[in-house]
């Protein structure tokens, strides 16, 4: 039987993304090969206030870090032959997280910059956190890839921190989700990148506008990796 990797997932960034993650990894990659994937998951034990000063209000994001590296150096000691993190704004801390380990991990921010290129997207709309836009997190791979952003004005960014917080505590309602098409609608693109992966928990389909996940854009770079020689 060939031998594929064991991928390590640092979760819980929020919850209920990360179950949504491990479910479409494993189904895909028992579709494949006919068995279930060997995967470990390292849940982030982080104080609830920590994690809703860093979506709400985007400071003391360093307070979180050493949390991460707990988790990635888990996963190492644990075997995972790689790491994904399906959460855009702790990729503010990318770099530390991979000079922390000696195995792989891979970046959100750099599958879906490729992804959106692979697909000749020139323009999007990016939907995230206010951490994720003021720390420019997708900027430069974006514009290396030849694609323009547009993100909410400040009253919508602030109340994308609001949707994207009950949304973390599992907190789904109608009021978030016809706002937040607002806010998509307000943009006016063709195309918009849901760079915050708890945004897919909405399962939203826009008539006009294309909708990008990176959630499922991580899940099948993590697919591939899991089966990479």
């Amino acid at each position: 039987m060939k031998k594929i990797k064991t991928a390590g997932i640092i979760g819980g960034l929020g919850p209920e993304t990360t179950a949504h993650f491990y479910l479409e990894v494993v189904f895909a990659c028992s579709k494949i090969c006919g068995r279930r994937p060997q995967i470990l998951i390292s849940n982030v034990a982080i104080p609830l206030k920590i994690e809703k000063e860093i979506i709400t209000e985007a400071r003391n994001e360093k307070n979180i870090l050493p949390f991460l590296i707990r988790s990635a150096k888990q996963l190492e000691k644990g075997g995972a032959d790689f790491i994904v993190i399906p959460c855009n704004t702790v990729h503010i801390f990318i770099n530390e997280i991979r000079n922390s380990v000696k195995i792989p991990v891979l970046s959100i921010i750099e599958e879906t910059s490729d992804f959106l290129r692979q697909e000749k997207i020139k323009k999007v709309g990016l939907l995230a956190t206010t951490a994720t836009i003021k720390n420019k997190l997708f900027n430069e791979n974006l514009k290396q890839n030849g694609i323009k952003m547009k993100t909410p004005d400040n009253s919508g960014q602030l109340k994308m921190g609001e949707i994207i917080h009950h949304l973390v505590r599992g907190e789904k309602n109608k009021k978030d989700r016809k706002e937040f098409l607002g806010i998509i609608n307000k943009l006016r693109v063709d195309n918009a990148v849901l760079a915050c992966t708890d945004l897919q928990l909405f399962n939203l389909k826009h008539k006009k506008v294309r909708i990008f996940d990176t959630m499922d854009i991580l899940a099948k770079a993590t697919i591939s990796e899991i089966f990479a020689p």
